[in-house]
Order: C-alpha cells, then structure tokens, then sequence
C-alpha cells in the first residue's frame, strides 16, 4: 500500500492498494462517517478484498466537516480532486476504467461521482435525501453519535433507526437549514441522462429510510440508465452487511466497468 496526497490539507490524501494481478479496472472506495468522521484506514479490509479480485483500489480521504469548518459541498470537491489526481498522476486509472464505491457517507459521495461523471457506481446505504429526512423530522431533537475512530467499517455495530443522529448529520454539514441548501445536498438532482449505472443497497429498518435508494432507482430508470437493487431485511448499515452483498457487488462491477 502507498499512500499519495492530492491536496495541502492533511484529509487529502489517498491510500493506494495494488493487486498481484491486476483486471485493468480501478476503484475509488470512499469511506463514511456521517461527513465529519471517518477515515480512509477503516477500508483496508475491504479494499485487499477488491484487490484479490483484481482490481486496483484507491481508498481516498476527504476534509471533514466540523466545528463549522469544512461544510458542504467540501467533500463533494475533495472526492472530485481526488478523481482527477488520480486520473492525471496513476497511470492504471482512467476515465473508462473506473467505478465508485462507498458505505454510508462514502456511499453518497460514490453516488455523487458516479452520477456527475458517468461511470458506475455501488452505494451501500448512502444517506441521499438529506431534504426530504429534514422535512418528515422537523420535530426530532438532533443529537451527535461518536463512533469508535479505530473501528473498521464492516464492524461498525450501527444497527436500526436513529432519526436523531440523521439530523444532527444534515444540520452539522450545512451552514444554514434552508430548502436550496438541503436540496443541493441531496443526491437526487444530480441524476442526468448521462449518469452512470447504480448498485444501491439498503436494509430495510436501518438509519438510512429504504426509500431514499428506491426513489434514486426510480430516477435512474426514468433516464433509461441501468440500475440494480438490494433491499436487505434487518436494520444493518453500510458495509456492516457487505459480506451479504459481496457477489452482488463483484457481479455489477463486472458487468459495468
């Protein structure tokens, strides 16, 4: 594993993982953490598993927002650097021959880039309607969920609704609560005709309310762009059921890049 930067600020920077056999397809795996915690660390294991499938894997970082520093759309510009550095600088990665893939947070940012620059992209319970949660959740009291930062993503024990964390997430990474902010911040405008394809996962009774990746489906097929589902039961979140969706995953990367 190398590790390069992309940008001045310390967060910017992007843990290399090479295969011994290499599929000539790359990924940008992106972690989660609500976008103020989280670190590209928590991805190893995921990552040496993509790079025994051959891929070349680029576990990326971005600044995070808090204390009212680094708010949106900050990790959306970080994760779009990070694609380009990559592009111009990493021989192996190119515009034809990449997809996005992240858990949670990870997995709006992996829908972000996919979306905006046409390539594949798997979300594992990305939070993606940040303005319709706000709006059904006016009268929740927000409060902030502290996660263990050494803990990898896959362990992450964050099971079942928690409409209170959702909340403080949105009002800690906007700097103001108003209808053009949450809507920016959402996902769903970001779908054009010339959006890349979708694996969208999401448990049915977790943090992140199934629909928000039914209504990105929805929209993706309105385009008449191919789109993939997992509506898993339980209320497991992100890559805590990866193992789950693993050939899912294998299979849509296949097809698509």
């Amino acid at each position: 594993m190398k590790t390069f930067t992309y940008g001045e600020d310390n967060l910017q920077a992007i843990d290399l993982y090479e295969p011994e056999e290499w599929n000539s397809k790359t990924l940008m795996l992106i972690h989660g953490g609500g976008w103020w915690q989280g670190d590209k660390g928590k991805e190893k294991e995921v990552a040496y598993r993509l790079t025994v499938e051959g891929y070349q894997v680029a576990a990326v970082n971005y600044r995070l927002a808090l204390r009212s520093k680094n708010l949106f759309p900050t990790q959306n510009e970080d994760v779009e650097t990070a694609y380009t550095w990559l592009i111009k600088n990493i021989p192996a990665f190119q515009e034809d021959n990449i997809a996005f893939i992240g858990g949670s947070t990870g997995g709006h940012l992996a829908s972000f880039l996919g979306l905006t620059k046409g390539r594949p992209f798997v979300s594992l319970s990305g939070l993606l309607d940040l303005k319709g949660f706000y709006e059904n959740h006016e009268k929740t009291i927000p409060k902030q969920l502290i996660i263990d930062p050494k803990l990898p993503s896959q362990k992450i024990d964050q099971e079942g609704a928690d409409n209170a964390y959702y909340k403080w997430i949105i009002e800690n990474l906007l700097d103001s609560i108003n209808d053009d902010n949450l809507e920016k911040a959402s996902i769903f405008s970001k779908v054009t005709e010339k959006s890349g394809p979708g694996l969208l996962c999401n448990s049915m009774n977790e943090i992140v309310p199934a629909y928000e990746h039914q209504r990105l489906a929805e929209l993706l097929r309105y385009q008449q762009i191919p789109v993939e589902t997992c509506l898993l039961s339980g209320s497991r979140h992100g890559e805590a059921y990866i193992d789950d969706v693993w050939p899912n995953i294998l299979n849509f990367l296949t097809r698509y890049i």
